[in-house]
């Protein structure tokens, strides 16, 4: 290389990394910015006009919209009297202010762009009849396994209904959910906890032998916990983690175990892809969090790269029908969801023409707003056109079970094959109503973190004869639903706005606010396996073996 082409490298090499400091300066500078208020007070009134216009109920859990609107102006108030000007304070006031609605699925997030912060090294499980430490740093592993019972001055329950005024919570597991996923999280501690310090937090434990024990924890930079985190995951794997991955779990083959982490896959990217939607931040979920890989850079072949669920999971009753496998063990656990259609392929590759006829007693109220159509990349005049409707925004669209079990024929079958979100419609159709392969038994475990589409699934799955192994879902049977993305204009906050709400149970069905799992793992459950991560796994695989 000549001195003049390297010269021009290294000057290349300089201007892009200035460009790169400027991009860092950028976000560091517009993260700490004072915003003057008068832009934080119009960004929470445009929020509360996007609510009403997009949630399909913002009012019943407030009492009712007088009471939503009085909420509503004591926040905005407040905004004003207390002269708040950054991004982060606007949006734990909007947090304050959702709490009450109840609702996972209508959020605001909270700004990255942030400096360096800190968290601690520990994290918590929810079970059915407390908390317990899953993971701690070295030198103290003898305390896994562990209850809370208090973090700083804090007692758990207490804790639990602090945070509710920060966090919402659908039903009693979510409020122990809620400890698990900001238990380690300074910054949100600090809101419930007076005067918390900034370098150690203390948490009193209970040992499983009945020993109390105070446990003070130094705060680490936020990259150090991800690696800590991340090792603390990969460690004692004896079941597949990957997203779905399968293996049979003893040597006759009679047991078969898949895994999902996400309803995420080829299926829905391509539906996104094919329908002009914007599809690219959940093909770099996929391949960022499911498959920690880079992206490719040619789309198409990103796309064709992951693997399809439905495609998959036939793949998987394959082998279970040349075994004649009897039991089939579906791995929910910390699913947080994704897109519902993809799992319907598998209940029809699962039960055929039964799946088809099923009256699962199910309702779904869906709000037509402004937000909704952008989000499915279309106009109002074109969602028309499509479904021979005449709606407004305002209006509900209403989806109701059939009283009626219905008689399925070809036309039933040939609709819902061509409407099927997979990759493998062909082999769909050839099924002609047989199940693919349908297992003696089906189980399903799941835990707090069964979430939005994963319980869907489950739901289905149950009610089409699977059992549910583990802990609750922090998500209720009936509850609002999807995710409708927005951005505030001025702090560019970003969220998410419920635009529908699903009925899965009668209202005074005793599991309308909490699905209680078929078999429900105890503390002590958890104790007689050691705490072990796979313990809902071994459990379930020693029950197959008594039955």
């Amino acid at each position: 290389v000549s001195i003049k082409e390297h010269t021009k490298r290294r000057n290349m090499r300089q201007t892009r990394r200035f460009l790169l400091l400027l991009v860092l300066l950028e976000a560091v500078t517009f993260a700490s910015a004072q915003i003057p208020n008068d832009s934080i007070v119009a960004d929470f009134r445009y929020f509360i006009h996007q609510l009403e216009a997009t949630h399909p109920d913002p009012y019943t859990n407030y009492g009712g919209k007088a009471f939503f609107h009085r909420a509503a102006h004591e926040t905005l108030w407040n905004l004003k009297d207390d002269s708040v000007t950054t991004r982060e304070e606007l949006c734990w006031r909007i947090r304050a202010f959702l709490a009450p609605l109840r609702d996972g699925h209508t959020q605001i997030h909270y700004p990255e762009t942030q400096g360096s912060f800190s968290l601690v090294p520990i994290r918590f499980k929810a079970v059915g009849d407390g908390l317990f430490v899953r993971r701690l740093p070295k030198g103290h592993q003898h305390l896994i396994g562990s209850r809370l019972i208090a973090i700083e001055n804090i007692q758990t329950k207490d804790l639990c209904e602090d945070m509710m005024k920060i966090y919402p919570a659908e039903n009693e597991i979510g409020k122990l959910a809620n400890i698990c996923g900001h238990g380690h999280q300074p910054v949100v501690l600090g809101r419930i906890i007076p005067n918390l310090r900034q370098d150690t937090i203390t948490y009193h434990l209970m040992t499983p032998e009945g020993n109390t024990v105070r446990l003070p924890l130094p705060l680490i930079p936020v990259e150090q916990w991800k690696e800590w985190n991340n090792e603390q995951t990969v460690q004692g794997n004896r079941f597949p983690t990957e997203n779905l991955t399968y293996t049979f779990t003893d040597k006759q083959k009679n047991t078969m175990y898949f895994r999902s982490t996400s309803i995420m896959a080829r299926d829905n990217i391509e539906y996104m892809y094919q329908a002009g939607m914007n599809y690219y931040d959940d093909l770099k979920y996929c391949y960022d969090k499911l498959y920690h890989r880079p992206v490719p850079s040619d789309t198409l072949k990103a796309i064709a790269s992951l693997p399809s669920f439905s495609e998959e999971f036939e793949k998987m009753l394959q082998q279970m029908k040349c075994n004649k496998s009897e039991n089939l063990i579906i791995d929910l656990r910390g699913n947080g969801g994704g897109w519902t259609p993809i799992t319907y392929p598998t209940l029809y590759q699962l039960w055929g023409d039964g799946y088809l006829q099923k009256n699962f007693q199910n309702y779904l109220y869906r709000l037509l707003s402004p937000l909704y159509i952008q989000k499915l990349n279309t106009t109002l005049e074109q969602f028309n056109a499509r479904y021979h409707t005449n709606y407004e925004f305002g209006d509900y669209t209403f989806y109701e079970s059939d009283e009626k079990t219905q008689a399925v024929t070809d036309e039933t079958r040939t609709r819902f094959v061509s409407n099927s979100m997979s990759c493998i419609q062909d082999k769909l159709a050839k099924q002609n109503g047989h199940p693919v392969y349908t297992p003696k038994h089906i189980y399903v475990l799941a835990d707090a973190d069964t979430y939005s589409a994963a319980f869907h699934y489950m739901f289905y799955l149950w009610k089409m004869g699977a059992k549910i192994v583990g802990v609750p879902s922090s998500q209720a049977p009936n509850t609002y639903m999807e995710v409708t993305q927005f951005t505030l204009p001025r702090t560019r906050l970003e969220g998410s706005i419920s635009n529908s709400m699903q009925l899965f149970l009668s209202a005074d069905d005793p599991c309308a606010k909490q699905l209680i799992p078929d078999i429900l793992l105890t503390y002590d459950d958890y104790k007689r396996y050691n705490f072990d991560s796979q313990a809902e796994v071994l459990y379930l695989l020693d029950y197959i073996k008594a039955q």
